[in-house]
Parts: C-alpha cells; sequence; structure tokens
C-alpha cells in the first residue's frame, strides 16, 4: 500500500512509499482510510521540528471505513465509518488514565508520532480508540473529528465555558474556529473569535460566516471592545489557541477578575514570561489542555450530527494523495485552515 513515511532526517527523509499493508491482530482494527487532514505538527516533523519515532506513517487527523477486525473485537462490523482517537498504548492504570486523562498518559504512543499513522492507504489501531460516525456526517466532515474533540477538551474540559458567558478565542486557526464553535454550543451568550492582519483574507472572515463575532488587533481595540461588551469587567472565559506569546499575555489582561483561560495554543519556545502577580491578584483559573479525552470525541461528534458545529467550512483545499507535497507547502504558507488528503477517490 501507499504510505507518507518519516523514515530520516532531512526534507527527502519523508517520501511516498509502497509497504506492506497491515494485518488485524486482537483487539484491533484496520482501517480504510477515506480522507486525511494536515496538521501544523506533520509540516514540523517534515522539517525535523517535532519528534517523532522514525521511521513511522504520518498523520492522525482522519476518518475511513473499518475494512477489518482481529480477534475480540465485538463493537465495529466491516464497513462501518469511523474516526480514531490519538491516545493508543496509554497504560490504563496510572494515576491520570485512572481519572479519565489518557491523553496525558506518559506510555501512550500518538499515531502519526510515535506508531504509524493516517497518511497511507490503511492504518492498525486498537479497537478501543475508534468511534463511529453518527448518520448524517459525512466521511469528509468526520476527518476534523480530532481537531473537534480537542476543541472540546479545551473549551469544556479545561475552560468550563457556561451558559450567558462572553467568550474570546484568541487565534481563528482550525482549533480556534472550532473551539468558538463548541463555546456557542455550550451557551455563551457572546463568542469573539481574535485574529491579526494575517487572518484578514480567510480565517476571520470564515469565522464571520459561521455567525461569530471578529476581531482584528491590528485594526481595533480588542480591550474596549471586552469591556464595552462586558460592563468594564472583562471576559468570563478566554480560549488560548494561537500559541502567541501577545495573544498568551492579552488573554491575562482580557479575562475579568475570578474568570477562566484555557490554554491550548503551543507556543514553540522553552519559556514565556507572565505577569504571575496579576493571575494571582485577579485570582484566574489558569488551565491548559492537551490532546482529548475519549469522551469529547462523542460530544464532538454529536455537535457535528446536530449540526452545532460546522467542520466543512474549515475544509478549504483538497488534494489527491499524491500531490501531498503541495498540501504541506499551503499549509506551511498559511494559504489555507485545513487541508485534506484525499485517498478513497483515487482508488
Amino acid at each position: 500500500m501507499r504510505a507518507l513515511v518519516k523514515s530520516e532526517t532531512g526534507l527527502p527523509g519523508l517520501q511516498l512509499q509502497d509497504i506492506a499493508p497491515p494485518e488485524p491482530i486482537p483487539n484491533e482494527v484496520v482501517v480504510r482510510v477515506h480522507s486525511a487532514a494536515i496538521c501544523a505538527t506533520d509540516v514540523h516533523i517534515w522539517h525535523d521540528a517535532f519528534a517523532c519515532a522514525m521511521p513511522v506513517v504520518l498523520g492522525h487527523e482522519f476518518s475511513g471505513t473499518v475494512e477489518a477486525v482481529g480477534p475480540g473485537v465485538a463493537e465495529f462490523a466491516t464497513g462501518d465509518l469511523v474516526a480514531c482517537e490519538n491516545n493508543p498504548d496509554a497504560c490504563g492504570d496510572c494515576p491520570v488514565c485512572r481519572t479519565g486523562y489518557p491523553n496525558i498518559c506518559s506510555a501512550k504512543r500518538a499515531i502519526g508520532f510515535k506508531r504509524d499513522g493516517c497518511f497511507a492507504e490503511f492504518l492498525q489501531v486498537p479497537a478501543a480508540m475508534l468511534h463511529k460516525v453518527p448518520a448524517g456526517v459525512s466521511a469528509l466532515a468526520a476527518t476534523l473529528a480530532e481537531p473537534l474533540a480537542v476543541a472540546v477538551h479545551a473549551v469544556v474540559d479545561r475552560c468550563g465555558v457556561h451558559p450567558g458567558d462572553t467568550v474570546v478565542v484568541l487565534g481563528p486557526g482550525a482549533i480556534g474556529l472550532l473551539a468558538a464553535q463548541v463555546a456557542r454550543a455550550a451557551g455563551a451568550a457572546r463568542v469573539i473569535v481574535v485574529g491579526t492582519n494575517a487572518d484578514a483574507a480567510q480565517r476571520l472572515p470564515l469565522a464571520a460566516e459561521l455567525g461569530l463575532d471578529t476581531c482584528n488587533v491590528q485594526t481595533d481595540d480588542l480591550r474596549q471592545r471586552v469591556l464595552d461588551l462586558t460592563n468594564g469587567y472583562g471576559a468570563d472565559a478566554i480560549i488560548e489557541a494561537s500559541g502567541a506569546v501577545p495573544a498568551v499575555l492579552s488573554a491575562i489582561d482580557l479575562v475579568r477578575r475570578g474568570g477562566r483561560i484555557g490554554v491550548s495554543g503551543l507556543t514553540g519556545g522553552a519559556e514565556i514570561a507572565i505577569p504571575w502577580d496579576s493571575l494571582v491578584a485577579k485570582a484566574i483559573s489558569l488551565n491548559f489542555a492537551y490532546s482529548s479525552r475519549p469522551d469529547n470525541w462523542e460530544h464532538g461528534l454529536r455537535l457535528l450530527a446536530e449540526g452545532k458545529v460546522q467542520t466543512l467550512p474549515l475544509i478549504t483545499n483538497r488534494f489527491a494523495f499524491s500531490d501531498w507535497q503541495a498540501a504541506f507547502e499551503l499549509m506551511e504558507a498559511g494559504g489555507c485552515i485545513r487541508s485534506v488528503l484525499e485517498l478513497e477517490p483515487e482508488r
């Protein structure tokens, strides 16, 4: 089968290769990939800026159909449309696993990084990681079930958005746009998606098309706007999804006293300086979100089925699998929100 394999450092180290297809083993399932989305992390691995266990098939955002099931698998059958978590090999026994957070288990081997991922015609995953895609949700829409689950985790589990809240989402990338929709579905009265001039052509207009308020911090006074909307108190909740240091710092300024900040964006730096005393004086709840928990997937897929969240508008470009490099380069250049590699149409 064809697979996009990172086998060595350097740009030539990522190539389409013909490798043996996986065989079903006990408690695992072989999935035929329909479509797979390119994340910024995939581009970072391409450039050796994110560690992986080589050789490895990249990719972790996808949907597909069950091709074969191994012994001991009863809950899935051939032809089921599925999406897949990214927590394989979490031990299930450590304190974080036992309290429902396999996403931060030190033993897990995330697909596309430490275990073969979805940039391939087929992949093999534990049955426990799979979720059936609800009726009425297309395979293409379900391709972004993984970033949707990440957004649910950040908004619902870690930030705790409540009905009536004023929520500010910093960063209008895929996670930010999904988080804003999840916040609205959770009952937020106002959701403002914040970007910069770099987002003015595509991301902020899409946020507006999704019915969300928007703000360009390079042309508008975000702080004054938030104060005007909240009678001078500040936002109830901030979702930091950009990874930009100025945005991280602005979150502390924008949130009200006793408010909540949920952080999912990675800065890429070793450390940043933050106004610690301001966090203390305002009694801010600062919570970090990484990956997703199993129940976030069911929550996200339910929101998709109910039409409360849309993923298809975020898929701005679709490529044949053989054109993977053009898709990566577009993502690297910031020319898309999510580009998708389509494998099924090529068969």
